[in-house]
């Protein structure tokens, strides 16, 4: 693909680049996650891996904006977003649910651990809420079930607000969600807690955060100089090295800068002007991005029945996996890693690609 060409239709075009990346900060987010003594587990990078997941916000809202901005003209159009943007996340998500629901019912009826079934997170109450995917409104005292999906949950409040701001005030919307944004920075850094490490209790205003900054920097970024060539490449490789360093190091208030930092990559590499972008170009590395969002959603599960197993096998003498050598612990990190994406792959053919299909054709608009 030539960085540098507008595509017939620009409305249709598929940010590569920024794809796989989103790919890589799935793969820093499993690896945040996974209980396994290895070499990478005490890395400041991945103890906080968790920030990764603010630039699935940013580039959210970037592509969105970029993809639907102008399409929305009418509350038919709204409502055929909203068809849509669910149609791609919440088939995924209830087959996750479903799964974590069976592991219960073993649970129930096998009585293999001393655990009690749908109890605390995993409640009956909090399958409805993660239906209709409100879990992470602050109506439950913890994650529930697929803790990941609240990421879905809070991203669909957002579609929400942004059709409806592009419906109601089509002019100003940007800016009125840029105040949004601010307003969700300003509760995250007084009222969350842990700051930028809320889930269920601040997701929302994290997530309005991140969505309507990508969607702010999506009306403008083309206006902005850009550079090409060599210095481009220079100044991908030092977003890079500074996002890594930035979350490497981070803690408290300062955690609520990423989503700043992110903004600025998103608009580095939207252009696709250097070699790491080339490089992010190449068919593997954007495959793992288009796998990105099954992994993000099975690989907790995949984690869950591991931990289940290696209690019972006494692979835990405490709060990780360890085999007692951290290369073998190092193996079997990769091992699980590889089972998490064989799964994940098989997800999105048999489930997630059928299902987007599906709705994609429910959804086209009639021909005149």
């Amino acid at each position: 693909m030539n960085p540098t060409s507008t595509p017939a239709n620009p409305a249709h075009r598929r940010f590569e680049a920024l794809d796989s990346l989103r790919g890589v900060c799935a793969i820093l987010v499993v690896m945040f996650h996974m209980p396994v003594a290895s070499h990478w587990r005490d890395w400041g990078l991945i103890q906080h891996s968790y920030l990764f997941v603010d630039y699935f916000f940013v580039l959210s809202g970037f592509v969105i904006a970029h993809a639907y901005a102008q399409r929305l003209k009418t509350p038919t159009d709204g409502g055929r977003f909203m068809v849509r943007r669910l149609g791609r996340v919440w088939p995924l998500h209830v087959l996750m649910l479903g799964a974590y629901i069976g592991l219960e019912l073993c649970r129930l009826w096998f009585h293999f651990d001393s655990v009690t079934p749908f109890t605390r997170d995993r409640s009956v109450e909090a399958i409805f809420s993660n239906l209709f995917l409100i879990q992470a409104f602050n109506i439950h005292p913890s994650l529930t079930w697929n803790g990941p999906s609240w990421t879905l949950s809070v991203e669909v409040g957002c579609y929400v607000v942004f059709a409806l701001l592009v419906l109601a005030t089509p002019r100003a919307w940007r800016w009125i969600g840029a105040v949004l944004a601010v307003i969700g920075a300003v509760i995250v850094l007084t009222q969350a807690k842990r700051y930028m490490n809320t889930t269920y209790d601040f997701a929302f205003p994290r997530a309005v955060y991140g969505f309507f900054l990508g969607s702010l920097l999506q009306g403008f970024w083309m206006s902005i100089p850009r550079l090409k060539g060599h210095a481009a490449t220079a100044l991908e490789v030092a977003t890079v090295v500074c996002v890594c360093a930035f979350i490497g190091y981070a803690t408290g208030p300062a955690t609520v800068l990423v989503t700043l930092l992110f903004v600025a990559s998103v608009w580095v590499f939207a252009g696709e002007d250097g070699a790491l972008s080339r490089l992010l170009d190449r068919k593997p590395i954007v495959t793992l991005g288009r796998w990105s969002f099954a992994i993000y959603m099975v690989h907790m599960f995949v984690l869950v029945v591991t931990i289940i197993v290696a209690r019972k096998l006494d692979w835990m003498p405490a709060r990780r996996i360890d085999f007692g050598s951290v290369w073998l612990n190092d193996l079997f990190g990769i091992g699980l890693f590889g089972l998490i994406v064989a799964l994940a792959v098989v997800a999105q053919k048999f489930v997630e690609q059928p299902a987007q299909r599906l709705i994609d054709r429910w959804t086209k608009p009639k021909a005149a």
